[in-house]
């Protein structure tokens, strides 16, 4: 690795857990100039954009990184919510299917997307999929009961049978 290349990520890496979120962008950035698609200036730019709420600026670092790092779900997941709030529900479905096809048994994949159909009023996709995540891990039925997108089928037998 390029020695400049290499000292902007490091002192990019230290600002960013100093929480100096402008000195570590200006480090990111300076890392991008050199080598433009490197992952670990991306993902600080990504983390400082999160950090700070700016969704907006977050979402061309995500997906950056997700196309980059195909086979992780994680990825695809934090796109799909970044895009639920700064375009659509459907940009976010659309993007929490590349989690599934990354990791079919990844139970957040399952969870997030029982929240997106929940929220569209598809109940019995909504369920079915809730069921597998708590499949998958059954520590989720504590987060599912405070979920605020199982509003609309939290009154329904079948979904408190689940929890």
């Amino acid at each position: 690795m390029d020695t400049r290349l290499q000292k902007h990520l490091q002192h990019a890496s230290g600002y960013l857990d100093l929480k100096m979120w402008e000195d570590a962008l200006r480090e990111a950035d300076a890392a991008l100039a050199l080598k433009p698609d490197e992952p670990m200036a991306i993902a600080i730019k990504s983390t400082v954009f999160w950090e700070q709420n700016r969704l907006a600026e977050a979402e061309p670092c995500m997906a950056k990184l997700a196309e980059q790092n195909p086979k992780n779900s994680g990825l695809w997941i934090n796109l799909a919510y970044v895009r639920r709030r700064t375009q659509s529900l459907d940009a976010a479905v659309d993007t929490l299917q590349r989690a599934f096809e990354a990791n079919p048994k990844d139970a957040l994949a399952h969870f997030n997307m029982a929240c997106y159909r929940a929220v569209q009023n598809r109940p019995e996709e909504a369920l079915t999929l809730l069921a597998n995540a708590f499949a998958l891990d059954p520590k989720l039925k504590k987060l599912a009961k405070a979920e605020k997108d199982f509003d609309a089928i939290r009154d329904l037998p079948e979904f408190r049978k689940l929890l």
